[in-house]
Protein backbone atom coordinates (compact mmCIF):
# COMPACT_ATOMS: atom_id res chain seq x y z
CA UNK A 1 0.00 0.00 0.00
CA UNK A 2 1.38 3.43 -0.56
CA UNK A 3 0.04 7.38 0.32
CA UNK A 4 0.91 10.22 -2.12
CA UNK A 5 0.59 13.37 -0.55
CA UNK A 6 2.26 17.01 -0.87
CA UNK A 7 3.49 18.18 2.09
CA UNK A 8 4.66 21.83 3.07
CA UNK A 9 8.03 22.76 4.42
CA UNK A 10 7.50 24.94 8.07
CA UNK A 11 10.63 26.22 7.33
CA UNK A 12 10.86 27.50 3.92
CA UNK A 13 6.87 27.04 3.53
CA UNK A 14 7.79 25.46 -0.45
CA UNK A 15 6.03 22.01 -1.30
CA UNK A 16 7.40 18.65 -1.99
CA UNK A 17 5.61 15.75 -3.28
CA UNK A 18 5.97 12.11 -1.15
CA UNK A 19 5.02 8.57 -2.17
CA UNK A 20 5.15 6.88 1.06
CA UNK A 21 5.18 3.30 0.89
CA UNK A 22 3.76 0.80 3.88
CA UNK A 23 6.19 -1.43 6.21
CA UNK A 24 4.59 -3.41 8.44
CA UNK A 25 6.11 -1.15 11.06
CA UNK A 26 3.09 -0.54 13.34
CA UNK A 27 4.81 3.07 13.98
CA UNK A 28 6.85 4.36 10.64
CA UNK A 29 8.50 7.46 12.03
CA UNK A 30 10.32 8.84 8.33
CA UNK A 31 12.74 11.47 7.97
CA UNK A 32 14.49 13.28 4.88
CA UNK A 33 15.64 16.82 4.27
CA UNK A 34 13.53 19.55 2.64
CA UNK A 35 14.90 19.42 -0.99
CA UNK A 36 14.26 23.81 -0.73
CA UNK A 37 16.19 24.64 2.01
CA UNK A 38 18.01 21.19 4.17
CA UNK A 39 15.18 21.38 6.74
CA UNK A 40 14.85 18.46 8.55
CA UNK A 41 11.24 16.72 7.37
CA UNK A 42 9.22 14.17 9.80
CA UNK A 43 5.91 12.19 8.82
CA UNK A 44 5.03 9.55 11.30
CA UNK A 45 2.79 6.78 9.93
CA UNK A 46 1.16 4.50 12.20
CA UNK A 47 -1.34 1.67 11.17
CA UNK A 48 -2.08 0.52 14.72
CA UNK A 49 -5.31 0.80 13.43
CA UNK A 50 -5.09 -0.50 10.07
CA UNK A 51 -6.89 -0.42 7.80
CA UNK A 52 -6.91 3.23 8.64
CA UNK A 53 -4.00 5.22 8.42
CA UNK A 54 -3.00 8.19 10.79
CA UNK A 55 -0.15 10.54 9.72
CA UNK A 56 1.83 13.37 12.33
CA UNK A 57 3.93 15.94 10.83
CA UNK A 58 6.99 17.59 12.52
CA UNK A 59 8.69 20.13 10.41
CA UNK A 60 6.05 20.00 7.86
CA UNK A 61 2.43 19.91 7.56
CA UNK A 62 -0.09 18.64 4.93
CA UNK A 63 -0.10 21.19 2.30
CA UNK A 64 -3.05 22.79 0.93
CA UNK A 65 -2.44 22.36 -2.90
CA UNK A 66 -2.76 18.44 -2.72
CA UNK A 67 -3.04 16.89 -6.30
CA UNK A 68 -5.99 15.91 -8.00
CA UNK A 69 -4.29 13.30 -9.83
CA UNK A 70 -0.66 11.57 -10.16
CA UNK A 71 2.26 14.20 -9.17
CA UNK A 72 3.41 16.95 -12.34
CA UNK A 73 6.43 17.37 -11.59
CA UNK A 74 5.96 21.00 -10.81
CA UNK A 75 6.98 20.23 -6.88
CA UNK A 76 10.12 18.11 -6.04
CA UNK A 77 9.57 14.73 -5.60
CA UNK A 78 10.50 12.03 -2.74
CA UNK A 79 10.09 7.80 -2.53
CA UNK A 80 9.54 7.31 1.08
CA UNK A 81 9.96 3.18 2.40
CA UNK A 82 11.52 2.17 6.29
CA UNK A 83 12.10 -1.30 4.62
CA UNK A 84 13.85 -0.75 0.90
CA UNK A 85 16.16 1.79 -0.55
CA UNK A 86 14.49 4.49 -2.56
CA UNK A 87 15.61 7.02 -4.82
CA UNK A 88 15.20 10.69 -5.61
CA UNK A 89 14.08 12.07 -8.86
CA UNK A 90 11.47 12.42 -10.78
CA UNK A 91 7.76 10.95 -10.29
CA UNK A 92 7.14 7.39 -11.71
CA UNK A 93 3.56 6.65 -12.15
CA UNK A 94 3.43 2.90 -10.22
CA UNK A 95 6.68 2.53 -9.82
CA UNK A 96 6.30 2.35 -6.17
CA UNK A 97 9.57 1.44 -3.71
CA UNK A 98 8.58 -1.68 -3.59
CA UNK A 99 8.24 -2.62 -7.27
CA UNK A 100 11.31 -0.81 -7.66
CA UNK A 101 12.86 -3.22 -5.15
CA UNK A 102 11.29 -6.27 -6.76
CA UNK A 103 12.87 -4.74 -10.68
CA UNK A 104 16.58 -4.61 -8.96
CA UNK A 105 15.86 -7.90 -7.33
CA UNK A 106 14.90 -9.70 -10.63
CA UNK A 107 18.20 -7.89 -12.55
CA UNK A 108 20.41 -9.24 -10.18
CA UNK A 109 19.50 -13.12 -10.64
CA UNK A 110 19.11 -12.41 -14.22
CA UNK A 111 15.76 -11.94 -15.08
CA UNK A 112 14.53 -14.60 -12.58
CA UNK A 113 11.01 -13.17 -11.53
CA UNK A 114 10.31 -16.29 -9.51
CA UNK A 115 13.85 -15.81 -7.52
CA UNK A 116 13.33 -12.30 -6.96
CA UNK A 117 9.90 -13.24 -5.55
CA UNK A 118 11.07 -15.42 -2.82
CA UNK A 119 13.71 -13.41 -1.93
CA UNK A 120 11.61 -10.57 -1.30
CA UNK A 121 9.40 -12.84 1.10
CA UNK A 122 12.46 -13.92 2.92
CA UNK A 123 13.43 -10.17 3.49
CA UNK A 124 9.84 -9.66 4.72
CA UNK A 125 9.76 -12.59 7.17
CA UNK A 126 12.71 -11.28 8.63
CA UNK A 127 11.08 -7.84 9.01
CA UNK A 128 8.08 -9.48 10.52
CA UNK A 129 10.04 -11.16 13.29
CA UNK A 130 11.96 -8.14 13.33
CA UNK A 131 8.41 -5.82 14.19
CA UNK A 132 7.25 -8.46 16.65
CA UNK A 133 10.80 -7.73 18.80
CA UNK A 134 11.59 -4.45 18.38
CA UNK A 135 8.81 -3.10 21.13
CA UNK A 136 10.85 -5.74 23.30
CA UNK A 137 14.03 -3.96 23.23
CA UNK A 138 13.46 -2.58 26.65
CA UNK A 139 12.77 -6.06 28.13
CA UNK A 140 15.64 -7.43 26.50
CA UNK A 141 18.32 -4.93 27.91
CA UNK A 142 16.29 -5.54 31.15
CA UNK A 143 17.29 -9.41 30.71
CA UNK A 144 21.01 -8.67 29.92
CA UNK A 145 21.32 -6.59 32.89
CA UNK A 146 20.31 -9.41 35.22
CA UNK A 147 22.76 -11.58 33.98
CA UNK A 148 25.86 -9.46 35.53
CA UNK A 149 23.38 -8.95 38.28
CA UNK A 150 23.11 -11.17 41.49
CA UNK A 151 19.90 -12.40 41.46
CA UNK A 152 20.60 -15.91 39.57
CA UNK A 153 16.86 -16.88 39.92
CA UNK A 154 15.28 -13.56 38.47
CA UNK A 155 17.48 -13.54 35.03
CA UNK A 156 16.32 -17.17 34.87
CA UNK A 157 12.96 -15.77 35.14
CA UNK A 158 12.70 -12.81 33.04
CA UNK A 159 14.71 -14.85 30.00
CA UNK A 160 12.35 -17.09 30.40
CA UNK A 161 9.45 -14.80 29.97
CA UNK A 162 11.21 -13.05 26.93
CA UNK A 163 12.16 -16.42 25.06
CA UNK A 164 7.95 -17.37 26.57
CA UNK A 165 9.46 -20.38 27.78
CA UNK A 166 9.37 -22.81 30.51
CA UNK A 167 11.66 -21.28 32.87
CA UNK A 168 15.54 -22.75 33.84
CA UNK A 169 15.83 -23.72 37.10
CA UNK A 170 20.10 -24.43 37.42
CA UNK A 171 22.09 -21.54 38.54
CA UNK A 172 25.13 -22.81 37.74
CA UNK A 173 26.98 -20.63 35.02
CA UNK A 174 26.54 -22.85 32.31
CA UNK A 175 23.21 -22.87 32.17
CA UNK A 176 22.84 -19.02 32.99
CA UNK A 177 25.06 -18.95 29.94
CA UNK A 178 22.95 -20.79 27.70
CA UNK A 179 19.83 -19.15 28.81
CA UNK A 180 21.86 -15.65 27.79
CA UNK A 181 22.78 -17.01 24.14
CA UNK A 182 18.93 -18.35 24.07
CA UNK A 183 18.09 -14.89 24.12
CA UNK A 184 20.68 -13.41 21.96
CA UNK A 185 19.64 -16.00 19.36
CA UNK A 186 15.90 -15.31 19.34
CA UNK A 187 16.37 -11.52 19.39
CA UNK A 188 19.28 -11.15 17.35
CA UNK A 189 17.63 -13.77 14.76
CA UNK A 190 16.62 -10.96 11.91
CA UNK A 191 20.28 -9.07 11.35
CA UNK A 192 22.60 -12.32 11.72
CA UNK A 193 23.25 -15.12 9.06
CA UNK A 194 22.75 -17.99 11.60
CA UNK A 195 24.72 -20.37 9.22
CA UNK A 196 28.03 -18.41 10.19
CA UNK A 197 27.31 -18.63 13.86
CA UNK A 198 26.70 -22.25 13.76
CA UNK A 199 29.57 -23.39 11.67
CA UNK A 200 32.06 -21.42 14.62
CA UNK A 201 29.59 -23.03 17.52
CA UNK A 202 30.57 -26.75 15.95
CA UNK A 203 33.93 -26.28 14.24
CA UNK A 204 35.58 -24.62 17.57
CA UNK A 205 34.96 -27.07 20.06
CA UNK A 206 36.65 -29.65 17.62
CA UNK A 207 39.59 -27.37 16.57
CA UNK A 208 39.64 -26.80 20.51
CA UNK A 209 40.16 -30.53 21.56
CA UNK A 210 42.79 -31.00 18.94
CA UNK A 211 44.98 -28.48 20.85
CA UNK A 212 47.86 -29.26 22.74
CA UNK A 213 45.01 -29.28 26.24
CA UNK A 214 48.27 -27.91 29.21
CA UNK A 215 49.00 -24.86 26.38
CA UNK A 216 45.38 -24.29 25.76
CA UNK A 217 44.61 -24.68 29.81
CA UNK A 218 47.23 -21.91 29.95
CA UNK A 219 45.61 -19.38 27.82
CA UNK A 220 42.30 -20.30 29.28
CA UNK A 221 43.93 -19.33 32.93
CA UNK A 222 45.35 -16.34 31.85
CA UNK A 223 42.18 -15.24 29.50
CA UNK A 224 39.70 -15.00 33.18
CA UNK A 225 42.79 -14.35 35.35
CA UNK A 226 43.35 -11.01 33.48
CA UNK A 227 39.46 -10.58 32.98
CA UNK A 228 40.37 -9.89 29.37
CA UNK A 229 37.52 -12.35 28.39
CA UNK A 230 35.39 -11.65 31.37
CA UNK A 231 35.43 -8.12 30.07
CA UNK A 232 35.16 -8.28 26.67
CA UNK A 233 31.98 -10.45 27.35
CA UNK A 234 30.13 -7.61 29.11
CA UNK A 235 30.89 -5.49 26.42
CA UNK A 236 29.81 -7.42 23.72
CA UNK A 237 26.22 -7.73 25.58
CA UNK A 238 26.17 -3.79 25.95
CA UNK A 239 26.27 -3.55 22.53
CA UNK A 240 23.40 -5.86 21.75
CA UNK A 241 20.50 -3.67 22.80
CA UNK A 242 22.05 -0.45 21.17
CA UNK A 243 20.89 -2.67 17.82
CA UNK A 244 17.47 -2.22 18.34
CA UNK A 245 17.94 1.95 18.23
CA UNK A 246 19.28 1.86 14.90
CA UNK A 247 16.59 -1.22 13.19
CA UNK A 248 15.04 1.14 11.29
CA UNK A 249 18.01 2.44 9.21
CA UNK A 250 18.94 -1.40 9.55
CA UNK A 251 15.76 -2.41 7.18
CA UNK A 252 17.33 -1.25 3.97
CA UNK A 253 20.69 -2.20 4.34
CA UNK A 254 19.50 -6.09 5.28
CA UNK A 255 17.57 -6.07 1.86
CA UNK A 256 21.07 -5.40 0.02
CA UNK A 257 21.94 -9.03 1.18
CA UNK A 258 20.06 -9.88 -1.66
CA UNK A 259 21.80 -7.76 -4.40
CA UNK A 260 25.15 -7.20 -5.40
CA UNK A 261 26.74 -4.16 -3.73
CA UNK A 262 27.75 -1.68 -6.87
CA UNK A 263 28.81 1.72 -5.01
CA UNK A 264 26.56 3.33 -7.43
CA UNK A 265 23.68 1.84 -6.44
CA UNK A 266 24.45 2.12 -2.92
CA UNK A 267 25.65 5.88 -3.64
CA UNK A 268 21.62 6.29 -4.96
CA UNK A 269 20.02 4.75 -2.24
CA UNK A 270 18.59 6.40 0.25
CA UNK A 271 17.36 5.83 3.44
CA UNK A 272 14.00 7.01 4.69
CA UNK A 273 14.74 7.43 8.58
CA UNK A 274 17.00 8.57 11.27
CA UNK A 275 20.33 11.04 10.79
CA UNK A 276 24.17 9.95 10.54
CA UNK A 277 25.18 11.32 13.52
CA UNK A 278 23.09 10.30 16.16
CA UNK A 279 24.04 6.27 15.17
CA UNK A 280 27.91 7.04 13.92
CA UNK A 281 29.30 6.29 17.47
CA UNK A 282 28.12 2.46 17.53
CA UNK A 283 30.45 1.68 14.24
CA UNK A 284 33.30 2.83 15.92
CA UNK A 285 32.72 0.75 19.28
CA UNK A 286 31.82 -2.45 17.73
CA UNK A 287 34.97 -1.79 15.82
CA UNK A 288 37.25 -1.18 18.85
CA UNK A 289 35.46 -4.81 20.27
CA UNK A 290 35.97 -6.69 17.25
CA UNK A 291 39.79 -5.02 17.54
CA UNK A 292 39.93 -6.74 21.32
CA UNK A 293 38.37 -10.12 20.02
CA UNK A 294 41.00 -10.32 17.40
CA UNK A 295 43.05 -11.26 20.06
CA UNK A 296 41.40 -14.33 21.12
CA UNK A 297 41.98 -15.21 17.57
CA UNK A 298 45.29 -14.61 17.47
CA UNK A 299 45.99 -17.09 20.90
CA UNK A 300 43.76 -20.11 19.16
CA UNK A 301 45.83 -19.74 15.89
CA UNK A 302 49.33 -19.67 18.06
CA UNK A 303 48.17 -22.90 19.68
CA UNK A 304 46.99 -24.20 16.54
CA UNK A 305 50.51 -23.48 14.59
CA UNK A 306 52.73 -23.17 17.61
CA UNK A 307 51.41 -25.00 20.34
CA UNK A 308 51.79 -21.89 22.59
CA UNK A 309 49.64 -18.71 22.79
CA UNK A 310 52.23 -16.45 23.04
CA UNK A 311 54.00 -17.30 20.00
CA UNK A 312 53.71 -15.31 16.67
CA UNK A 313 55.08 -15.73 13.41
CA UNK A 314 57.66 -13.76 12.43
CA UNK A 315 56.75 -10.76 10.47
CA UNK A 316 58.92 -8.25 8.59
CA UNK A 317 62.25 -9.72 10.46
CA UNK A 318 60.63 -9.56 14.24
CA UNK A 319 58.64 -11.05 15.90
CA UNK A 320 55.68 -10.53 18.95
CA UNK A 321 56.82 -11.79 22.30
CA UNK A 322 53.32 -11.82 23.59
CA UNK A 323 49.85 -11.77 23.23
CA UNK A 324 49.49 -8.92 25.69
CA UNK A 325 52.26 -6.94 22.76
CA UNK A 326 49.03 -7.98 20.00
CA UNK A 327 46.61 -6.47 22.41
CA UNK A 328 48.29 -3.24 22.21
CA UNK A 329 48.37 -3.05 18.67
CA UNK A 330 46.12 -1.09 16.96
CA UNK A 331 43.28 -2.84 14.45
CA UNK A 332 44.83 -2.69 11.32
CA UNK A 333 48.22 -4.11 12.18
CA UNK A 334 46.74 -6.63 14.20
CA UNK A 335 45.37 -8.56 10.90
CA UNK A 336 49.15 -9.22 9.62
CA UNK A 337 50.04 -11.59 12.92
CA UNK A 338 46.98 -14.14 11.72
CA UNK A 339 49.17 -16.27 9.62
CA UNK A 340 47.58 -18.86 7.80
CA UNK A 341 44.30 -17.85 10.16
CA UNK A 342 41.95 -20.86 10.81
CA UNK A 343 38.86 -18.32 11.26
CA UNK A 344 37.49 -16.35 8.10
CA UNK A 345 37.70 -12.79 9.25
CA UNK A 346 36.06 -10.54 6.99
CA UNK A 347 38.50 -7.52 6.61
CA UNK A 348 37.08 -5.84 3.76
CA UNK A 349 34.18 -5.47 5.42
CA UNK A 350 35.95 -3.13 8.21
CA UNK A 351 36.13 -0.12 7.35
CA UNK A 352 39.12 1.50 9.28
CA UNK A 353 39.40 5.04 7.81
CA UNK A 354 35.77 5.85 8.81
CA UNK A 355 36.01 4.19 12.22
CA UNK A 356 39.00 6.59 12.73
CA UNK A 357 37.49 9.21 11.75
CA UNK A 358 34.73 9.09 13.87
CA UNK A 359 36.99 8.54 16.56
CA UNK A 360 38.41 12.09 15.99
CA UNK A 361 35.50 13.61 14.85
CA UNK A 362 36.89 14.61 11.17
CA UNK A 363 33.26 13.70 9.42
CA UNK A 364 30.40 16.15 8.01
CA UNK A 365 27.37 14.73 6.62
CA UNK A 366 24.66 16.10 4.41
CA UNK A 367 21.32 15.78 5.50
CA UNK A 368 20.33 16.76 1.56
CA UNK A 369 22.38 14.05 -0.04
CA UNK A 370 22.35 11.19 2.45
CA UNK A 371 26.35 11.40 1.93
CA UNK A 372 29.13 10.72 4.56
CA UNK A 373 32.48 12.89 3.83
CA UNK A 374 35.22 11.41 6.38
CA UNK A 375 39.21 12.64 6.86
CA UNK A 376 41.09 9.11 7.34
CA UNK A 377 43.73 11.73 8.54
CA UNK A 378 42.01 14.77 9.19
CA UNK A 379 43.30 17.17 12.26
CA UNK A 380 46.26 17.86 10.09
CA UNK A 381 47.23 21.87 9.49
CA UNK A 382 46.66 20.98 5.82
CA UNK A 383 43.46 19.82 4.58
CA UNK A 384 43.48 16.65 3.61
CA UNK A 385 41.44 15.02 0.53
CA UNK A 386 38.15 13.47 2.16
CA UNK A 387 36.56 10.33 0.74
CA UNK A 388 32.61 10.10 0.36
CA UNK A 389 30.25 6.81 1.78
CA UNK A 390 26.66 7.54 1.49
CA UNK A 391 24.07 6.61 4.64
CA UNK A 392 22.91 3.17 2.72
CA UNK A 393 26.34 2.26 2.27
CA UNK A 394 27.23 3.30 5.98
CA UNK A 395 24.12 1.06 7.17
CA UNK A 396 25.60 -1.21 5.58
CA UNK A 397 29.08 -1.35 6.59
CA UNK A 398 27.53 -1.21 10.24
CA UNK A 399 25.64 -3.95 9.63
CA UNK A 400 28.27 -6.52 8.53
CA UNK A 401 30.84 -5.09 11.18
CA UNK A 402 27.72 -6.09 14.08
CA UNK A 403 27.37 -9.62 12.47
CA UNK A 404 31.25 -9.86 12.19
CA UNK A 405 31.58 -8.70 16.06
CA UNK A 406 28.57 -11.48 16.51
CA UNK A 407 30.07 -14.13 14.95
CA UNK A 408 33.14 -13.63 17.07
CA UNK A 409 31.40 -13.65 20.08
CA UNK A 410 30.52 -17.30 19.24
CA UNK A 411 34.58 -17.70 20.14
CA UNK A 412 34.09 -16.29 23.45
CA UNK A 413 30.76 -18.30 24.41
CA UNK A 414 32.80 -21.39 23.25
CA UNK A 415 36.02 -20.77 25.44
CA UNK A 416 33.41 -20.07 28.12
CA UNK A 417 31.82 -23.01 27.60
CA UNK A 418 35.18 -24.91 27.69
CA UNK A 419 36.21 -23.50 31.07
CA UNK A 420 32.86 -24.16 32.79
CA UNK A 421 32.69 -27.57 31.21
CA UNK A 422 36.37 -28.75 30.82
CA UNK A 423 39.19 -27.01 32.35
CA UNK A 424 37.24 -26.29 35.52
CA UNK A 425 36.84 -29.89 36.01
CA UNK A 426 40.28 -31.04 35.16
CA UNK A 427 41.54 -28.31 37.70
CA UNK A 428 39.15 -29.79 40.17
CA UNK A 429 40.58 -32.78 39.81
CA UNK A 430 44.03 -31.85 39.67
CA UNK A 431 44.52 -32.56 36.42
CA UNK A 432 45.91 -28.50 35.45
Amino acid sequence: MNTCMTITCATCEQDTDCRIGYSNRLIQPIQFACPHCNSTVEITLDISEAPHSNFTFTGCDSSKNQPAGPFDGTNPFVDLHLDFPVKFGAYTLGMTPWFAAINQLQDGNGGDREMAMRQSMFHSSRLNILNQLYPRSDELKKVINLYHGSNKQLFQKRAAEFLEKEQEKSLLQQDLNATLYCVIAKAFFPFVVHEHGKEISEELPKLLFGLDQTQLGLFIADLFKSGFLTDLQRDCLRIYPRVFDVEIPFRPALFLDFIEEQESELIAGRVSSQDFFGLKDIYKDVLEIIARQIVLVAGINNLYHRGNFNSFKAIDGGTLSSLQKLSEKTLSDKFKYLDECWYNLSVSDLNLGLRNAIAHNNIDYNNKTQIVTYYPEGGRLNMMEGKNVSFLAFMRSLLLAFREMHNLHHVIKSLYYFKLLVYDRHTAQGEV
